[in-house]
């Protein structure tokens, strides 16, 4: 069996830090559950000692497959988020592809909300509920599923089914 590796650049807004890391708890070990899909991914907490931030960023989004965008309304008003990142992964801009997940709870989406390009692009949810907004055992199921979108999506899984 062939075992596909995808690396995920992880775009958050660090006032989400608890939720981010609440998923990444239950997200990890569900992704590592896969025989045919190895995720390497990598956040901000792994630059080097004296590195500089926004070229290191900017590395790392290049070298991706995918950007997991765990969104909330603290992702979409971060003014660094919005100029460096956000427009690689969603948009009319955007050279990479896209893993929005709803982390925060969201405003409708309308023309009269920028969302930066993210309102046209299908974004997980589970039941139509953020992550923040479950609870329990749901927040597990809520990365388990997750994780079965991401490995989809990285395999290109998107076809035709058998009825």
């Amino acid at each position: 069996m062939t075992i596909q590796t995808v690396r995920i650049f992880l775009s958050w807004c660090r006032r989400d830090k608890v939720h981010k890391e609440a998923l990444l708890h239950d997200l990890r070990p569900a992704l590592r559950l896969f025989t045919d899909l190895r995720v390497e991914w990598w956040g901000d907490d792994r630059l080097m000692v004296g590195e500089e931030f926004t070229p290191a960023i900017v590395d790392r989004i290049d070298e991706c497959d995918f950007g997991l965008l765990l969104t909330s309304t603290h992702y979409l008003v971060s003014p660094y988020i919005r100029k460096h990142e956000l427009p690689r992964f969603a948009g009319p801009a955007a050279d990479k592809g896209a893993l929005p997940v709803m982390l925060g709870v969201l405003p409708p989406f309308g023309s009269e909300i920028d969302f930066g390009g993210l309102a046209e692009l299908n974004m997980f949810s589970r039941e139509g509920k953020s992550y923040s907004a479950t609870t329990g055992p749901r927040r597990a199921e809520f990365a388990i599923d997750l994780a079965a979108e991401i490995r989809r999506r990285a395999l290109g899984q998107n076809g035709y089914t058998a009825a």
